[in-house]
């Protein structure tokens, strides 16, 4: 077995730059593999990445690949990893090819205030697994509000990459459509529903301010 360090540049664009000091940490725990992160990003459709939008959070493009094909890193390998590298590494395990490591990869992204995760998040609300779909129906209808700054950011990135949340919800109307047209109702399908209930999702009120005192006095 090859236990050269891994450099996958792939994964390095698809964390903000500043974090990519931890994420070259973290990729020295992935076990090499023949194949890559994908050159398919998130956001394309038919490999044509052209034709659709760019993904951005707080201002700055995120290149999420498709899928990945490393395994999730033993725990001798990362048991000195710090809170922020194992927050990376499981959002790359988030675009796995396996659905399990996928599922496992969420809950620990469900479990961040990093907005830098949104994108990783909201695209799996555009693929099949049901279960999946559920973990974030339930985050975005009863945690996020008990995140106030998170809850903002997710309401930002709808605002900010319209393009990608439409892609979104075609993918998940097409997954519901060819594999559970005759069990769900569409507006019941949980990757629907999450997505529904983030664009339900209304700006925080500001809170008024007394109003200034005039500086006149009654004689």
């Amino acid at each position: 077995m090859d236990d050269s360090p891994v450099f996958d540049p792939g994964l390095l664009r698809s964390v903000p730059l500043s974090v990519r000091g931890d994420a070259r940490v973290a990729m020295r725990c992935l076990l090499r593999t023949d194949q890559p992160a994908a050159r398919w990003l998130i956001q394309d459709t038919q490999a044509h990445a052209a034709d659709n939008p760019e993904i951005y959070v707080a201002g700055e493009l995120m290149q999420i690949p498709e899928r990945i094909h490393y395994s999730w890193p033993r725990l001798d390998k990362t048991q000195g990893l710090n809170k922020a590298q194992h927050l990376i590494l499981s959002a790359w395990m988030s675009r796995h090819t396996d659905g399990w490591f996928r599922q496992r990869g969420l809950g620990l992204l469900l479990a961040s205030d990093a907005p830098w995760t949104i994108p990783f998040v909201i695209q799996l609300c555009g693929e099949y697994v049901i279960e999946i779909g559920q973990d974030i129906l339930q985050f975005i209808t009863q945690g996020l509000d008990q995140i106030p700054q998170l809850r903002e950011a997710y309401l930002k990135f709808a605002k900010d990459n319209p393009g990608f949340m439409e892609i979104t919800e075609q993918r998940a109307t097409s997954y519901w459509n060819d594999d559970y047209r005759g069990q769900i109702r569409h507006k019941e399908y949980p990757q629907l529903a999450a997505l529904r209930a983030l664009a339900a999702l209304e700006p925080a009120k500001q809170p008024t301010s007394a109003p200034a005192a005039s500086g006149l006095h009654e004689a």
